[in-house]
């Protein structure tokens, strides 16, 4: 899928505050951020750099991410999830978040739930 710059900046944004949102940035998480950062066709050092400053950095906002097609929103919400359960459990402030980009973006309340169900069976 070809996601727009706009959208693609906002894509790692969300994720950079989902992953912040339980005050634990993993090994793990760090990898999957990379990893997305690179798909998303941002430098690596960007990425290390968001990590690095993610709790201190006061452009990152704690708001749900509004996206630009339905598509992208629920592509996120799906990475977001896989991110959210890397180590098995979601914590409930990223569960929180997660539901409010889902609403944020239309998709249906049992969306995000359906999507982590299916996250965490993959476990």
């Amino acid at each position: 899928m070809k996601i727009p710059l706009w959208d693609r900046g906002k894509y790692y944004r969300g994720l950079l505050v989902l992953i912040r949102k339980d005050r634990i940035v993993s090994a793990r998480e760090q990898e999957l951020m990379l990893r997305l950062g690179q798909a998303l066709d941002f430098d690596k050092r960007f990425c290390e750099t968001a990590m690095n400053e993610l709790v201190k950095n006061p452009h990152i906002k704690d708001e749900p991410m509004v996206f630009s097609d339905k598509s992208t929103a629920e592509s996120f919400v799906r990475d977001a999830v896989s991110l959210a359960s890397v180590d098995g459990d979601i914590h409930t402030k990223e569960l929180h978040w997660l539901k409010a980009v889902a609403e944020a973006n239309g998709l249906r309340d049992d969306w995000v739930s359906v999507a982590i169900a299916r996250s965490l069976s993959e476990y």
